[in-house]
């Protein structure tokens, strides 16, 4: 039976209650996850009342620049995150992967935007009152926003973002930041706040130097973050930016980890197995994969694409360059555009500075772009003598990748390591 209305956000909602109340009840809990917990469930329960108290919902794909929608007090919805967390947290997928495939969405096209496109199409999802989108960071995210119009009947926005990171580029961006801006004050009958805005950047960027305070912590021999806990951080900047919440979380966090580093406190029993890890894990698979890790003493230690952030601060005096500057400076931004030294030298510098033995390359078999670089990546690597273990799979269809395939690659992994 297709579910209807908003029920998928309420199965978000519902199991992030659960999970909350048995984490607050944990003595070993961490503080920082407590808090994690409350915001998801704010920001699906904000999500789900938002047409009932009249409020305007932007929906928007992953990068896109979401300060611009919180400053303006509307509801936003991070398409790809929501697709990501209805396959974490229900397990189940199928039903949307399907509406998305008779919505014409081929099975080789990402599976987030099957499912966010199936979701919209079955009501299993509020429709906004505007799809927003860029080209940021594939040619799925470019096109899937023109679909989402269609199938919502609601107007749209697209980003253009150019590749080339120069003045020139950045205040071309700027430009097309503002033209979004005049596009929603339009839709949604509300005016920008600037100020707003400027207070947003600049704890955009205290969440950004939290984050690298946090890097530096997890450098740690042993590493005091959980197996998995990345994803946390990731969430926080696609969810949360520039929100007092997420500075409280990383504060929390920072003060957690440098007590752990103080004890000599790791957080697996046994740290036998430092690891780098390149994209997204499956999300059906997140309870397995954490359990796996701890049994194997094995910890994430530094993702290049994803918590890494690179040099430079916002200025919050500039509300609107700065929302544009941080466009560059995403660590998935080292994957847009022509794949360059950059973020190739990254990889290896990571590889020094966090003690990695090695790295797990999650290759979704619907991302075209990051597939692409497989082969480059385990070469890099293997100039800094890492090995890198490839697992074809899927970040929400569980057809793709069973956990009994997982644990054998795994296992044979980690023995590959040990014998090194």
């Amino acid at each position: 039976m297709v579910e209807k209305g908003s029920n998928k956000i309420q199965s978000i909602i519902r199991a992030c209650r659960i999970i909350l109340r048995m984490v607050e009840v944990d003595p070993n809990a961490r503080e920082s996850q407590k808090k994690y917990y409350r915001m998801l469930l704010q920001y699906f329960t904000r999500l789900r009342d938002a047409q009932e108290n009249g409020q305007f919902i932007a929906a928007h794909t992953v990068f896109f620049p979401s300060e611009i929608i919180l400053a303006m007090d509307l509801v936003p919805m991070h398409t790809e995150t929501t697709t990501w967390m209805i396959s974490l947290f229900t397990g189940e997928c199928s039903d949307i992967l399907a509406a998305g495939v008779r919505e014409g969405m081929a099975t080789e096209i990402c599976a987030p935007h099957r499912g966010m496109t199936g979701a919209f199409a079955n009501g299993s999802i509020p429709k906004p009152d505007v799809m927003l989108w860029s080209n940021m960071v594939c040619d799925n995210t470019a096109k899937s926003g023109e679909l989402v119009m269609d199938i919502c009947d609601c107007p749209g926005y697209f980003l253009d973002r150019p590749f080339k990171n120069s003045d020139l580029e950045k205040a071309y961006f700027a430009d097309e930041v503002r033209d979004m801006i005049a596009f929603l004050e339009t839709q949604s009958g509300k005016k920008m706040d600037y100020n707003r805005l400027s207070e947003i950047a600049e704890t955009t960027n205290r969440q950004i130097n939290l984050t690298r305070e946090i890097n530096e912590l997890r450098k740690n021999v042993p590493s005091p973050f959980s197996p998995l806990g990345f994803l946390e951080l990731l969430t926080i900047d696609y969810l949360f930016p520039g929100q007092p919440e997420s500075v409280d979380y990383l504060e929390t966090l920072k003060k957690e980890l440098t007590q752990a580093v103080a004890e000599k406190k790791g957080a697996v029993p046994n740290e036998r197995f430092r690891l780098m890890t390149l994209f997204i894990p499956p999300m059906y698979l997140m309870a397995f994969l954490d359990r796996l890790s701890r049994e194997s003493g094995a910890v994430s230690v530094i993702e290049p694409f994803f918590t890494f952030w690179g040099e430079g601060n916002l200025d919050p005096s500039k509300p609107v360059e700065a929302v544009a500057e941080k466009s560059y400076m995403i660590p998935e931004a080292r994957m847009y555009g022509p794949l360059g030294n950059t973020a190739l030298e990254t990889m290896k510098q990571c590889v020094l500075d966090w003690k990695v033995d090695g790295a797990v390359f999650y290759a979704d078999v619907g991302c075209r772009h990051s597939c692409a670089t497989i082969k480059l990546f385990k070469d890099t690597l293997a100039d800094v003598d890492v090995p890198m273990l490839t697992i074809d799979c899927d970040v929400v269809d569980q057809t793709v990748t069973t956990e009994e395939e997982v644990t054998e690659k795994m296992e044979r992994f980690f023995e590959l390591l040990e014998d090194r």
